[in-house]
């Protein structure tokens, strides 16, 4: 009796870890599947797709078989630049199908053409073949279709830290600081929020820290929050800050910003000694 009971925890526990395993590897292929349709990676894009794939459009029109790679190469236009965010993503899994569900935010950027936004809400059905998931179906309906977006939306999101730069007012590379992560977060209302932590930060050796670790403390961490307004015409970003963790820098900080694909580099106007910082950052969401 106690090795049947023990056969039946065992088997419960392995088919969470199976269930918890498939939908990491559902979600995967899914921002995978997305990010080769906006790199224009035809064959990439058409490697997750079932030979029975069908889907139901955001358009009028009945269920059709999908798109033939031909049409596809004729509709990944290699001179637009796409970024295609997946948010709230959700996957429920049932054998070897699983339902996927999430918000779908496409931007097309022709050359000498406007921003083409869509606004999607999507769901897949995916199939489990030989172990690997393939989706047979999608259904998407549009929330905003093709309309102009704002260019606060290409700020939201989750923006995680990758490198800082400093250079003097001719120009020439300074030494910068030693970041080890930082997080950024622009949210669809207008608030801003960002932390930065240096290398090297070391903990308190007791509870209550001394004059000297309290110092070191503030000194190696930057944080602030507020809202932000950008300035299309002139380029820039202005965080208005509304707190601060050194209190006199609760004022306005313009950044003028330029995006390249999933990376946003942020460039402040002369600060200290006439220094130039540049932060870059990695959307992660």
């Amino acid at each position: 009796m106690k090795t049947l009971a023990t056969l039946c925890v065992v088997g419960m526990f392995l088919t969470t870890v199976t269930l918890a395993d498939d939908v990491d590897k559902v979600k995967a292929a899914e921002k995978d599947f997305r990010a080769k349709e906006s790199a224009g990676n035809v064959d990439g894009y058409f490697a997750y797709k079932a030979p029975t794939y069908s889907i139901f459009p955001p358009t009028s029109g009945l269920i059709s078989g999908g798109q033939s790679k031909e049409r596809a190469y004729a509709r990944f236009d290699p001179t637009a630049e796409r970024d295609m965010q997946i948010r709230n993503i959700d996957v429920q899994i049932y054998g070897n199908t699983a339902v996927s569900t999430y918000y779908l935010v496409s931007t097309t950027q022709r050359p000498g053409g406007e921003r083409e936004r869509r606004h999607l809400r999507m769901t897949g059905v995916w199939v489990k073949e030989s172990g690997d998931w393939k989706v047979v179906h999608r259904h998407e309906s549009a929330l905003v279709l093709r309309s102009t977006p704002r260019i606060e939306d290409r700020f939201v999101g989750n923006w995680k830290f990758v490198s800082v730069e400093f250079r003097g007012s001719n120009g020439e590379p300074l030494p910068a600081p030693a970041f080890r992560n930082g997080l950024l977060i622009y949210t669809p209302t207008g608030q801003v929020s960002l932390q930065l932590m240096r290398e090297g930060r070391k903990e308190f050796a007791a509870g209550r820290p001394t004059p000297e670790e309290a110092q070191a403390g503030i000194l190696s961490y930057f944080a602030y929050f507020g809202t932000f307004t950008v300035n299309e015409a002139e380029g820039t970003v202005i965080h208005h800050r509304e707190a601060h963790l050194i209190p006199n820098r609760i004022t306005d900080g313009p950044r003028t910003y330029q995006f390249s694909g999933n990376r946003l580099r942020l460039t402040t106007p002369p600060i200290m000694n006439g220094i130039i910082q540049t932060l870059t950052w990695e959307r992660i969401e």
